[in-house]
């Protein structure tokens, strides 16, 4: 009995880590997804400027395509790792409290 309490404590200390783990990870994306995203915002919106004073072309069609093919959309995938890993947190919160519970 003595070291399934033993055994139960330590895998809920190692929930509330991979709980930790997935904070920071949070932390980090949040960061990049305010952060990155504002630069691409900006890089965009400078070729959208730069491109009015150009007269090629070729040069104006590769820039029309690049807008096309949305190249600098992929803030939805941050986004939805942010969502993934949120509730992989809540159902690993529930675990960690159904474990608090046992011991």
């Amino acid at each position: 009995m003595a070291e399934d309490v033993v055994t139960i404590q330590r895998t809920k200390l190692s929930l509330i880590n991979a709980s930790r783990s997935m904070s920071l990870m949070l932390d980090k994306l949040r960061s990049i997804d305010a952060t990155e995203m504002a630069n691409i915002r900006n890089i965009v919106k400078n070729i959208d400027i730069e491109s009015g004073a150009i007269e090629n072309d070729k040069a104006l069609e590769l820039i029309q395509e690049i807008r096309d093919a949305d190249v600098f959309n992929f803030d939805q995938d941050v986004v939805e790792l942010i969502k993934n890993i949120e509730s992989s947190q809540a159902i690993l919160d529930n675990y960690i409290s159904a474990l608090k519970r046992l011991v």
